[in-house]
């Protein structure tokens, strides 16, 4: 595996317009991958026409991109006019996204739950726990309190918490902080 292989991370950048084509470019330029959150949704549930037809897709956070790239490239985008990286909260310096953390992310915007809800990343502290069946069956997140219902949450710390439906407790286990 070549050193740049191993010096890319993902990190989570902030777009200007709510199209991320412009943003994909510039780092398929540099040869970057990039990841855009879309979620299916129903559009259509009228027995009269293909699945195909009934579902489109829609950005799950408009504004946000995750490019896998090397740290240069997202220090040298701090003063781009297209996209910028994101820092941690009262930080400057931006941080880099666990694999693992991309991979839940992902799972849980492409599993098909059509409840989940971006919240505020701020809302995402109690317990860590793991989930043991279901569609999100080995993912970990935490629990918090969204009107009233406790509700599963997978956060991406300083960028984005996602909020899933409502999962039972017998299906929850502990894990360690």
């Amino acid at each position: 595996m070549d050193s740049k292989a191993l010096s890319l991370n993902w990190y989570a950048f902030r777009m200007r317009s709510r199209s991320p084509r412009e943003a994909q470019e510039i780092a398929n330029r540099e040869g970057f991958e990039t990841y855009y959150a879309l979620r299916k949704i129903i559009k259509n549930n009228s027995y009269e026409i293909s699945s195909e037809d009934a579902f489109e897709e829609k950005a799950l956070i408009p504004t946000v991109i995750f490019v896998r790239c090397t740290k240069e490239f997202a220090l040298k985008m701090r003063n781009d006019r297209v996209m910028w990286p994101f820092c941690m909260p009262g930080e400057k310096e931006i941080s880099a996204i666990s694999e693992r953390d991309i991979e839940i992310f992902r799972a849980a915007v492409e599993s098909g739950c059509r409840n989940l809800e971006v919240i505020d990343a701020q809302l995402a502290v109690g317990d860590k726990v793991k989930v043991l069946d279901g569609i999100f069956k080995d993912q970990e997140g935490y629990i918090v309190k969204i009107r009233g219902d406790k509700r599963f949450v997978i956060s991406i710390p300083g960028v984005v918490a996602i909020a899933t439906i409502y999962i039972p407790p017998h299906l929850l286990t502990p894990t360690e902080m």
